[in-house]
């Protein structure tokens, strides 16, 4: 199947194109009239996509025939990609002013002509193919659609209706009390142990989420030392298993021990300690790597606990040491309570009487699976038309094979807006479980064209994305969600991922210890065995890798040969838009080849501790977007000025000082963060260089001293996150003459300060330069800070104050009694060491990243919150 694949890039050409029309550059290339022919004829395609992708699922030439234009479109993309990089580029070497030979050479008129030749070429060839395709169309007898190009979402869900809400074992109590009971029950000489209760069941019946509750229940709980969860999916390697268990127990991610290493460790975690242990969606039916794991966890003192779950009774078998618990199908009331609670808003049931007919007989088509049920339920919330209904009732995906379920999830998928598809159909090219954050996610999706602009010129793309995001968690192809102050972190069912990844199969493949292969018409790689993929893979199919996007290592580069292999294989992936290390790597320096991936867009170097330094030539990379560096860079060199796209920077560097002329000429970065850099003193003077910058984070910056007062001129800063500087003074920002206050024009709408022990008062100049602008101000475990500011009564827009173990600033802020009390009674929202003041604020209403209670100090931690932006693989399911 093609997907949506075809309309969704020929929409994107052709805002792309639109783009180019009259642009300085593709002026002076010369090929503003190949342009117009390319999108002239591209137009006319464009307009029969939608009936033909309809129709695609019934007509097999119809589908080739997609397919087709897809490989058309995608080499439209490049040759587009390749004006645009070469024009950058020359903007870069005109920035650098040198008058070498080469320079010149590079500038010559010659040249100029030689490439605009070269891509005239290129695009006559793209519109011979484009017209050879729509010269077939014909035949199809599709008929022509207007062309979208608002991009406007349907209206969104409320937020707090994401796929838990829904869940709430409905149904499941019985089978939680039985559960806990067998859990409960006290050893006796003779039991195996450790004890292992398998919990089996198809998939989308709850059983992670039944499991999840048992191991939370307080009677459950106070009986283990130590509780932990682990989701071991697909490939059961021993290695990362025992990663994953260590990571669970003590937060410790262990990368570069080997197995034997990893063994010991365990041991000493689990030696004497009373432990629960869920191992989560096991498929592992090799009993010889279960008794290896079995051995390690035998370690654990007696009467500690493992619970499995798994749909295979081979693996049950294999691993229980007592009887399965087979979990069961929903009944079809409780099928139906579910249903009604998803779908209506609070008091409709009684309006639609027709509808709650309609929606019994989708129940029914849902077979008593929650998941199914669950899905098509948010698929029709606040939906009054009998005729949505009816579609989702009489739709023909009900005839597919399946349990109730596929046939279920095929039918939100179908539902879903264009743009959306393909957002959803792209997050199978990462590893099941993985935790995804929306600000990483959304640039991921950036860097391959997926966010288009809409009909608002001023509205950003991450923005966009943004919503994107919230549409597919409100539709619950995305769960687990979780909201905190830097953004949201979410992850995806299984069976999600699995029907993402049999939509995009064509262009989609993971190469794994059971799977080598990899074919011409491949777009995105996951490589889980790196073993596999360097001694199997590159050496078999050397010249299938030209077209690859987008690859993701989900396994670590170690060993010299690896490292070699990789170093020569960055050449082959010569249209590259995103590269992503998951895990640590042997790497001190990124090979210099990375350079000539010219339309890299988004690098993620995950965790990686080792990689000390970026190559020179990474520089070089005029086009990229985002870039996220690892925890072991020792410095980030002023080159970085020369990524002049760069739009989302995520920065640990070992260097005391950023450099003036570096970060801080980047006018197109949008975000920023600086965290875990512990030798950190001073930022940059020249941060007003940053024209674009939105949102600035930084955390755990311990010997960071100050912060430069250029930061004043950031006008375009929305949000402000400060945490756990230990040395921080925040009074450092503040003009020594005041009267340039009034000059001081702000657009803040968020301010979060939390352990920062050297700031003795808030920054008035600062604060009084958002007045027109700041809504959610939280101050946290900053025990120095004695009074509140008298222009925080200035501050207009103030609808959120929360101030959190600051000793003097609590008792002055007191509601009546405080001295300052005065000063903030007009904000709507007070919370002063979690007693509230005023009505309860949404987080519509806090502004776009919410506002946590002091409560929730514990789980939203800075810890957790950066674990939300560094994605890394934590392989822990909801529902199974």
């Amino acid at each position: 199947m093609s997907g949506p694949f075809a309309s969704t890039i020929a929409q994107s050409l052709l805002v792309k194109l639109g783009t180019f029309a009259g642009q300085e550059f593709c002026l002076a290339w010369g090929l503003e009239a190949d342009i117009a022919r390319l999108e002239k004829r591209l137009s006319a395609i464009a307009a029969v996509l939608s009936d033909a992708e309809q129709k695609q699922s019934k007509n097999d030439k119809i589908r080739f025939w997609l397919n087709d234009l897809r490989e058309v479109l995608y080499d439209a993309e490049d040759v587009l990609d390749e004006i645009e990089c070469e024009t950058l580029r020359r903007q870069v070497v005109k920035t650098k002013g040198s008058t070498s030979r080469n320079v010149r050479r590079f500038f010559s008129s010659s040249n100029m002509i030689k490439f605009r030749s070269k891509m005239g070429h290129k695009i006559k060839k793209i519109i011979e193919r484009l017209a050879e395709i729509s010269s077939l169309k014909s035949e199809f007898n599709l008929s022509e659609q207007a062309i979208d190009r608002s991009h406007v979402l349907h209206e969104e869900t409320e937020m707090n209706r994401s796929f838990e809400s829904f869940s709430g074992l409905i149904g499941r109590d019985k089978d939680k009390e039985l559960i806990i009971n067998l859990l409960a029950a006290p050893s006796k000489v003779g039991d195996a142990h450790p004890f292992v209760l398998p919990i089996v069941g198809m998939g989308g019946l709850g059983k992670t989420s039944l499991a999840k509750s048992v191991c939370d229940a307080e009677n459950v709980k106070s009986h283990f030392e130590l509780k932990m969860e682990v989701c071991v999916s697909d490939d059961f390697s021993l290695k990362q298993v025992i990663q994953k268990i260590i990571k669970s127990a003590t937060g410790e991610r262990c990368a570069d021990l080997d197995v034997g290493e990893l063994e010991k460790k365990l041991e000493e975690i689990l030696n004497g300690r009373k432990y629960l242990l869920l191992l989560d969606d096991v498929w592992n039916e090799d009993a010889q790597k279960w008794l290896l794991l079995k051995s390690l966890l035998s370690k654990g003192a007696d009467g500690s606990k493992v619970i499995v779950t798994t749909r295979s009774q081979r693996v049950a078998d294999i691993m229980g040491t007592v009887a399965a618990y087979n979990l069961s199908l929903l009944g079809q009331e409780d099928c139906l309570s579910l249903f009604y609670k998803c779908a209506f808003k609070e008091g409709q049931m009684e309006l639609y009487p027709n509808l709650v007919g309609i929606g019994k007989q989708i129940v029914a088509k849902c077979k008593q699976v929650p998941l199914a049920v669950i899905n098509l339920g948010t698929q029709l919330y606040g939906k009054t038309d009998e005729t949505e209904w009816k579609s989702v009732r009489d739709s023909e995906k009900w005839e597919d094979e399946g349990d109730g379920i596929l046939p279920a999830l095929k039918i939100s998928y179908q539902r879903l807006p264009t743009h959306l598809k393909r957002c959803f159909l792209y997050c199978s090219v990462f590893p099941k479980d993985i935790k995804f954050a929306d600000l990483e996610l959304v640039q991921f999706w950036m860097a391959h064209g997926l966010i288009l602009q809409s009909s608002n010129p001023n509205e950003k793309l991450e923005d966009i994305g943004l919503r994107y995001v919230r549409e597919l968690i409100s539709r619950c192809f995305f769960q687990d969600y979780l909201h905190g102050w830097f953004g949201a972190s979410f992850k995806m069912h299984d069976l999600m991922h699995d029907l993402a990844s049999s939509l995009a199969q064509n262009e989609f493949l993971i190469i794994s210890s059971r799977n080598h292969q990899i074919s011409k018409t491949t777009r995105h790689l996951t490589v889980l065995d790196s073993d596999s993929f360097f001694h199997q893979t590159l050496p078999k199919f050397p010249n299938n890798f030209h077209q690859v996007r987008s690859i993701v290592f989900a396994d670590s580069i170690v060993g010299p040969p690896c490292k070699t292999d990789f170093e020569k294989c960055l050449l082959e992936f010569k249209h590259l838009r995103s590269l992503e290390l998951l895990y640590d790597s042997e790497f001190e320096a990124f090979p210099q080849r990375i350079g000539a991936l010219k339309h890299l867009r988004y690098i993620h170097f995950g965790n990686n501790t080792k990689m000390k330094r970026l190559p020179k030539s990474i520089f070089k990379l005029q086009n990229l977007q985002a870039l996220f560096t690892g925890d072991g860079l020792e410095e980030l060199p002023k080159d970085v000025r020369y990524m002049i796209s760069l739009r989302f920077l995520f920065l640990v560097t070992k260097q005391k000082r950023l450099p003036e002329g570096g970060i801080g000429c980047l006018e197109c970065l949008q975000t920023l963060f600086i965290v875990r850099c512990e030798n950190l003193e001073n930022l940059c003077e020249d941060m007003k260089g940053l024209k674009s910058l939105r949102k600035l984070a930084i955390g755990r910056c311990d010997s960071l001293i100050s912060l430069p007062r250029s930061i004043k001129c950031l006008t375009t800063l929305k949000e402000l996150y400060i945490k756990e500087c230990e040395k921080l003074d925040l009074m450092t920002i503040e003009e020594e003459k005041k009267e340039k206050i009034q000059s001081l024009s702000l657009s803040l709408r968020i301010i979060i300060f939390e352990k920062l022990p050297a700031t003795l008062a808030l920054p008035k100049q600062f604060l009084q330069g958002s007045a027109e602008s700041l809504q959610t101000f939280i101050i946290r475990y900053c025990p120095n800070i004695e009074e509140m500011p008298d222009c925080i009564g200035k501050l207009k827009k103030l609808q959120n104050l929360e101030i959190s173990d600051c000793p003097s600033l609590n008792k002055r802020c007191r509601k009546e009694t405080g001295e300052d009390w005065p000063k903030v009674a007009h904000i709507p929202k007070i919370n002063v060491d979690g007693d509230d003041s005023g009505e309860e604020t949404s987080h519509s209403e806090a502004g776009s990243s919410g506002t946590p209670s002091a409560r929730e100090e514990d789980k939203l931690s800075l810890g957790f919150l950066l674990t939300v932006i560094i994605r890394g693989l934590q392989f822990v399911r909801c529902c199974c």
